[in-house]
């Protein structure tokens, strides 16, 4: 029922982007959902293990790769593209899905320290030189608005987990509400990006399915590389990445 509801509201959000106007408030619903996923969670030292290291090479070298791939072929505008895409870090939202699973909440939270400060900290010299121009992009422009969604939350929540625990364990019961509040917040997004490449992009049909292709073929990559680096009680988390 859970997969038919995600696949409903992600057509309805193509077909039918009528609350792209609404997408302001995908951040905020998404700090609502940060922030019962971290009163799961348990931090420890002993969390961050080889795992981590692997799936940041994997977040650079993939990329890389797609980037030269496709720049010898003589798809300069595509490999850009495939770069931009593919150099992602994890996404803030992934402790939201691994939580919603039952999985290692802490796994993925490493994960976003560890790949958003390195990705914020190479972007200002990769970006001039994979787009041949003289953009910039600052670290703080790559790491301010994970911090402005990440650390409020995260530090909210051990708070609470430390001096309220009789609060905490009343919260804790919200998480039933969470996959909802995902499921509007898809549609909100799957809103925005239609709309946005219905209204307002300058690309032709050619590379908007160039696009779809290359995003399909970095996130099976992804998937197969991430399931195949992590061990077998991390198969969950890996791929969600």
């Amino acid at each position: 029922m859970k997969t038919l509801l995600l696949i409903l509201t992600i057509s309805i959000g193509i077909l039918f982007p009528f609350t792209h106007s609404f997408s302001f408030l995908i951040k905020y619903l998404l700090m609502i959902m940060l922030f019962f996923s971290f009163l799961k969670m348990e931090v420890k030292k002993s969390d961050l293990i080889k795992n981590h290291y692997y799936l940041l090479f994997a977040n650079l070298f993939i990329p890389t790769i797609f980037y030269f791939g496709f720049s010898f072929s003589g798809n300069l505008q595509l490999a850009q593209i495939a770069f931009i895409t593919a150099i992602a870090p994890t996404a803030i939202a992934s402790p939201v899905i691994i939580n919603l699973l039952n999985g290692k909440i802490e796994f993925t939270v490493i994960s976003i320290l560890l790949t958003n400060f390195a990705v914020a900290f190479l972007l200002p010299f990769l970006i001039p030189t994979i787009l041949n121009n003289s953009s910039t992009v600052s670290f703080s422009d790559v790491l301010l608005p994970v911090a402005e969604v990440f650390w409020f939350h995260f530090f909210l929540s051990l708070i609470i987990k430390r001096y309220f625990g009789s609060i905490k364990n009343k919260l804790v019961g919200f998480n039933s509400y969470l996959f909802y509040i995902l499921v509007l917040n898809i549609n909100l997004g799957t809103s925005k990006a239609s709309y946005y490449i219905r209204e307002e992009m300058s690309f032709g049909d050619l590379i908007i399915y160039q696009i779809a292709i290359v995003s399909l073929i970095l996130c099976i990559l992804s998937f197969y590389n991430w399931k195949m680096d992590c061990s077998k009680n991390l198969k969950m988390e890996g791929p969600n990445l």
